[in-house]
């Protein structure tokens, strides 16, 4: 009898462990979201929220992507291919609930929430000195020649460069699994996760607007496989993580 009632007080102390904001962790990891800063507590054992912050930091990915005219127009095209640089740097924010099905008893996790924040995926910058040239010496011709990314048509400005950016929505909702706490029992620990976010099919801005389309190209690249392929991004991430109260 004895034994039974100690056996009950301590699964009684087990979830007693994690009750409402009891506890607040601190976590520190590295993935495909970035650099990771993220803070979190429990609302029951099974039931446990996070909000965090992500930093990329300036991966680039370079590609020749081909040089065309706007539709119907009468321009030479001084050149067939443009080398285009993509910077993926960015910051997004993260709210997170992750829930535990064997409570204290386990730490394997389902996790739903959102991701907000950083809606440019990718700068895309390059230049030509042939569009530079032929432009200075037909300006008629400006605002015609394009640079195809997938179905888009990147304008050349007056001085050959080419700028734009890719996009995706600035809210994007996630759903994955894992192993591991926020808040772990002990000091520290360790925590696995892997999931995607949902943001739709990327489009391609320029000057603030979303640029024409006119596919003419395959668009056989890296950059523009981002744009036509990429409708999640997945989320692998290794995690640091500590109890602070």
């Amino acid at each position: 009898m004895c034994g039974l009632v100690v056996a009950c007080m301590g699964m009684s102390a087990q979830q007693q462990f994690y009750s409402v904001f009891n506890r607040v962790g601190l976590s520190v990891g590295a993935g495909t979201e970035g650099i990771s800063v993220s803070v979190g507590a429990p609302l029951t054992a099974y039931l446990e929220f996070g909000m965090g912050m992500n930093v990329v930091p300036g991966i680039k990915i370079k590609g020749d992507i081909d040089v065309g005219t706007a539709t119907y127009s009468s321009t030479t095209v001084p050149l067939g291919e443009v080398e285009v640089e993509g910077n993926l740097a960015r910051t997004t924010f993260d709210f997170k609930a992750h829930c535990y099905p064997f409570g204290s008893r386990g730490k394997f996790f389902l996790a739903a929430g959102f991701s907000f924040g950083g809606k440019e995926l990718c700068d895309v910058t390059g230049h030509s000195d042939e569009v530079e040239a032929y432009l200075r010496a037909n300006p008629e011709a400006r605002g015609s020649i394009v640079a195809a990314l997938d179905d888009y048509n990147l304008t050349f400005d007056d001085n050959g460069d080419l700028r734009g950016n890719i996009e995706v929505s600035g809210f994007r909702p996630y759903l994955g699994l894992g192993f591991g706490r926020l808040v772990p029992k002990h000091r520290i620990g360790a925590r696995f996760e892997l999931g995607c976010h949902f943001h739709g099919k990327p489009k391609v801005m320029q000057d603030g607007q979303e640029v024409p389309t006119d596919k003419w190209s395959d668009g056989d690249n890296d950059l523009s496989k981002i744009v036509e392929k990429v409708s999640v991004y997945p989320v692998l991430k290794l995690s640091l993580v500590g109890r602070i109260l």
